[in-house]
């Protein structure tokens, strides 16, 4: 019954759903509406938000096609633990949903993007 969940398209799926949050936030860094000033308010140098907006943005990608996916997740579970303590230490309902999505995107480090990958891909030798 739950064989699907071996799917090598539901595991495609869920890694890209996963991750969409990033990748659509990143592009705030390419129309220039990264939030400088409210992380400047936090004591966050502008140089760093910059550079969070470009993990969110490659960082996603590459976890959406399955590229350098483990070392991509794991990029992305220090910029949310960061974002989690700096911009919602008074835990509340976003900081557990930033808990949530590191424990997402560690299994993805843990067990990598799956066959419909270009990990996957070049792990077969296609």
């Amino acid at each position: 019954m739950l064989n699907f969940v071996e799917n090598k398209y539901v595991v495609a799926i869920a890694r890209i759903a996963l991750v969409l949050i990033y990748f659509m936030g990143g592009f705030s860094l390419l129309t220039g509406e990264a939030p400088v000033e409210y992380a400047a308010a936090k004591g966050v140098p502008a140089i760093a938000v910059y550079l969070g907006y470009a993990i969110k943005l490659f960082g996603g990608l590459a976890v959406i096609i399955g590229f350098q996916t483990r070392i991509a997740a794991l990029l992305l579970v220090l910029f949310t633990l960061a974002t989690a303590f700096i911009f919602h230490a008074d835990f509340s309902s976003v900081f557990w949903k930033e808990i949530s999505m590191i424990g997402g995107l560690l299994l993805v480090a843990a067990y990598g993007p799956g066959e419909l990958s270009v990990d996957g891909r070049r792990a077969s030798g296609d």
